[in-house]
């Protein structure tokens, strides 16, 4: 297949889009001020993502992807690759193979996947996912002890499950089939906030009390090496056989090592809907319903006042201007509201959603969740914050951003705690949470991350952040 290579746009701004899919040898494709979905295909690949919140693949072969500004969100695919976040909060997966991941600033998912890989979080609370088939990884800046910031996202895997050796590099975590080195880390430096359980909550056992919020360590991480600027390969889109024209909205597949489907809607309501492909599913304008069924979708709906569903599969779903409708679905599901009063249900999984400007109602679904909020949130509501029993440790939790440990007052209201900023100092809030159901008595210090830094909220108990293990 030659390469090729389309851009779009959105009536009602703020996004462009450009989409890429490289041949079957070594392809280098720069992005620009649009958004960029990229795919290398075959070959040692080099894609780079720019300024904006870019999606990239580098499917088979040792690819190297850089995502640039933006929150990001990468997959290295089979092969040993080199995946940079950049600035900004990305996803990162490595896929198959032996992945070097370096996540940059920002909150952060990184994912080594199957093969022995090292992740490298950068500044700011990183979750690093591991599971039974994970491998043996390395993780080279892992800030440990109290306070919500770093730690293990484990999935099918248990407190009774893991074992703890100190060695010379650090404390290496293990169970049958697997391990991570937690590398400068001695195992009395592990707090119960280090630890994930992302299906349902469970507690390791504490030793000795929190002491406060441990400061970040450094990282090694670097700058993400950047390409400039240049052309696209040159082939057009419709040149392309497998390119259907139906009813004015664009179809693409192609395959690589999933099948792969790019929907591009007209601008006015459509009614899109994915397969059992790796679908990207753009609604432009209108009122839209986008349905990504099976794969791991990717799912932008743009202006107007969407409905968006994930189905199965690992989702990103982003519902831009307007007052939207997301439903996540079963897995780990990012989901962003964007601008609008939205409603978010984002199902089963280990989720990290952010509502975006607005005041939106969110539902978090079983699983670990990230609620992410700034300044500029508005006012939310929080139905189903899991917080007792066992989840008073490292679940669910709020990871504010650009938001300080003093900036925060936590008060009761009838209907739940009520959890406010006030970032100018003017003593008014610029916006807030409530957590319907939850109380200020039922909160810990592990439901609150700073992704400035580590830190502790005051009249909050830290109980669920004690040390594990004796000095």
């Amino acid at each position: 297949m030659d390469s090729f290579s389309f851009d779009f746009n959105v009536i009602r701004k703020p996004y462009d889009y450009q989409v890429a899919v490289g041949n079957e040898g070594h392809n280098s494709l720069a992005g620009n001020v649009n958004r960029d979905h990229f795919w290398g295909l075959a070959g040692r690949d080099q894609l780079y993502g720019a300024s904006e919140d870019d999606v990239l693949y580098g499917d088979q072969d040792h690819d190297t992807l850089s995502g640039g500004d933006g929150g990001d969100l990468l997959y290295g695919g089979s092969g040993d690759d080199y995946l940079f976040g950049g600035d900004g909060a990305d996803a990162l997966r490595g896929g198959m193979g032996d992945d070097y991941l370096d996540e940059g600033p920002g909150h952060s998912g990184l994912e080594g996947g199957m093969g022995n890989d090292t992740l490298v979080g950068g500044e700011g609370p990183d979750a690093f996912i591991v599971d039974p088939m994970s491998g043996d990884d390395v993780i080279r800046d892992f800030t440990a002890g109290p306070g919500m910031f770093d730690h293990l996202a484990l999935r099918d895997l248990r407190w009774e499950d893991l074992s703890f050796t100190d060695t010379t590099a650090g404390v290496l975590v293990s169970w049958e089939g697997g391990s991570v080195l937690l590398e400068g880390v001695a195992q009395s430096q592990l707090a119960q906030d280090d630890f994930m359980f992302a299906e349902q909550p469970d507690l390791p056992p504490a030793s000795r009390d929190a002491t406060g919020p441990t400061e970040e360590r450094a990282s090694p991480s670097i700058e993400d090496p950047s390409m400039s600027e240049s052309a696209l390969p040159g082939m057009r889109f419709d040149y392309i056989a497998d390119v259907v024209l139906r009813h004015n909205d664009l179809r693409v597949t192609f395959e690589g090592e999933e099948a792969y489907q790019v929907i591009v809607g007209e601008k006015r309501s459509d009614n899109l809907i994915g397969g059992e492909t790796w679908d990207h599913i753009f609604g432009r304008n209108g009122n839209d319903t986008l349905r990504g069924a099976d794969g791991d979708d990717v799912l932008y709906g743009n202006a107007g006042r969407d409905l968006l569903y994930g189905g199965n599969g690992s989702d990103r779903l982003d519902g831009g201007l307007g007052r939207d409708t997301l439903v996540g679905g079963a897995m780990a599901d990012e989901l962003l509201g964007a601008d609008g009063d939205d409603v978010i249900d984002a199902g089963a999984g280990h989720d990290m959603i952010e509502g975006g400007r607005g005041n939106d109602i969110i539902v978090g679904g079983t699983g670990a969740d990230a609620f992410i909020v700034a300044p500029n949130s508005g006012f939310d509501v929080i139905r189903d914050m899991e917080v007792r029993g066992l989840a008073q440790g490292a679940f669910d939790h709020l990871a504010l951003r650009d938001i300080e440990p003093g900036d925060v007052e936590v008060v009761d209201y009838a209907a739940g705690a009520f959890v406010w900023w006030d970032t100018d100092e003017d003593a008014d809030a610029e916006g807030g949470v409530l957590l319907q159901g939850v109380f200020k008595d039922d909160l810990r210090q592990s439901d609150f991350m700073f992704i400035g830094e580590p830190g502790f909220v005051d009249g909050i108990s830290d109980a669920g952040s004690d040390w594990v293990f004796t000095s």
